[in-house]
């Protein structure tokens, strides 16, 4: 590998020393070029005597590497090199290595501060129309990187200053409807939520396929500045892999569609595998959100991206694991076809070599395992777990799904050479099927279903009976 490079990369990282790895830290959340660098003390060699490099791209909303932390930390201690690119703008803390972040601080008044926004770039009259920088408008509410931190360029353009504007009104609106549903019936929830959608809002200005790219580049400059600082790395041959979750698994099943130029190849993955991906951008967020955002031109919800779309230019090893009871993704959402798409979305991947698993549940298990949404995920701490009951699951550390399904596939993949298409997990506490089972009918729902219906029909009869008679009098 060259050790050459055009970009403006400074002298050093940000790094500690960890028990068996450093952790290499640039850029800043809100410039959307933060990034995660975690570098094994004894790298593992395959039987080639190449490294193992791993892309680890999160959910949405979940930029901070806390969210994964122990899987990180584990996959470092086994000898790979993890890269992990928050590629959302986002208003999370710039925590210090090994510094955990206390709770988000749900008390800050997102809305007017939404509205502030929205009219403080209406009025905006600066002569650069094009290149709006939105950090300044956080100047009072986040520290802004200092010159002394370091930083890399990354690939994220500037949104016109239009985009940001109308980002900001469809963001309060969607904020306006939270409060109005939530503040009686479950507040703590609806104020966790608000935090949520308010941090990473702004990235909603910029398209998926932006995120994507923001990715590989984030992923690339970092690699380029270790080889700079560290000239023993400039040389050395590397696997690269991709594992993302929930909306990061859809981009990690993107990343060979936008990898472009002669120096990113390197970083062409040999397999990618995930953990309840979505197979669109719009799915995983609540309809009404995702209609506020279209009519208000978001450029997120303008220009999503669809498996089906790309999935004919899939042709590596592709593992896919999803948890039966996801309320997020659905599984169904994967396997299931329609009238208007006679295909099912896994079946657009072009892959010969794919494979989609499915984890059940085991609710007799102390305390119940439940194959939801946040499998992958290691620690919820940072919000309330108001908001992940209802968010994908709350995780206070890795459970039987982290250690027998999700960290168990990547390191099928990365270290023993099994193709993702064709993993296998021990029938354990977690069982796992290379089917969706057909879900089981819930009496007392479809009993309490028609009970409801049988008595607003006798309503509407008394009703009609009632007032009928009236009138015809």
């Amino acid at each position: 590998m060259e050790n050459n490079t055009s970009f403006n990369l400074p002298e050093i990282c940000t790094h500690e020393q960890k028990d068996g790895y450093k952790i290499y830290q640039c850029g800043s959340h809100i410039k959307a070029n933060f990034i995660r660098v975690f570098v094994p003390d004894n790298p593992y060699l395959d039987s080639q005597g190449k490294l193992k490099f791993i892309a680890y791209l999160h959910g949405f909303g979940l930029c901070m590497p806390q969210f994964y932390e122990a899987h990180l930390e584990e996959l470092a201690k086994k000898g790979y090199y993890i890269f992990f690119p928050d590629f959302q703008k986002s208003e999370y803390p710039n925590s210090i290595i090994g510094e955990k972040i206390q709770k988000a601080n749900i008390k800050k008044p997102h809305l007017s501060l939404w509205v502030y926004r929205a009219l403080k770039i209406a009025t905006n009259r600066s002569s650069k129309f094009n290149k709006f920088q939105p950090e300044d408008l956080f100047s009072t509410e986040q520290e802004k990187t200092s010159p002394e931190v370091p930083t890399i360029q990354a690939n994220l353009d500037e949104p016109k200053r239009f985009d940001y504007l109308r980002t900001s009104l469809a963001v309060a609106t969607i904020i306006l409807i939270v409060k109005l549903i939530y503040t009686w019936f479950n507040h703590t929830y609806g104020k966790n939520l608000i935090h949520l959608i308010s941090t990473v809002g702004f990235s909603l200005a910029h398209k998926p396929s932006e995120w994507i790219k923001n990715a590989i580049a984030l992923t690339e400059q970092s690699w380029q500045h270790l080889c700079k600082v560290n000239p023993q790395f400039a040389g050395q041959e590397f696997d690269f892999y991709v594992f993302g979750h929930s909306l990061g698994g859809l981009l990690a099943l993107s990343w060979p569609v936008y990898i472009c130029g002669e120096t990113q190849q390197k970083f062409f993955p040999q397999q990618i595998i995930t953990a309840d991906p979505a197979p669109s951008t719009e799915m995983g967020i609540p309809r009404i959100a995702i209609f506020i955002l279209k009519l208000f031109r978001s450029p997120f919800a303008i220009a999503p991206i669809n498996i089906s779309d790309i999935g004919s230019q899939l042709n590596i090893p592709i593992g896919i694991m999803h948890g039966v009871d996801d309320d997020i993704v659905k599984p169904q959402s994967w396997v299931n076809t329609s009238f208007w798409q006679p295909k099912s979305n896994f079946d657009y991947i072009a892959s010969q070599e794919k494979g989609i698993y499915f984890s059940l549940s085991n609710k007799q298990h102390q305390p119940p395992l439940v194959a939801f949404h946040n499998q992958a995920v290691t620690d919820t701490s940072y919000y309330d777990d108001a908001l992940f009951k209802h968010f994908g699951g709350v995780k206070n550390g890795p459970n039987d799904y982290n250690y027998q399904y999700v960290w168990l596939g990547l390191s099928l993949v990365v270290e023993e050479g099994v193709s993702a298409g064709s993993l296998y997990f021990p029938q354990r506490t977690v069982k796992v099927r290379d089917y969706l089972p057909e879900k089981q009918s819930n009496l007392k729902s479809i009993v309490t279903t028609i009970l409801a219906v049988l008595a607003v029909s006798a309503l509407g009869y008394w009703l009609f009976s009632h007032f009928g008679t009236v009138f015809n009098q």
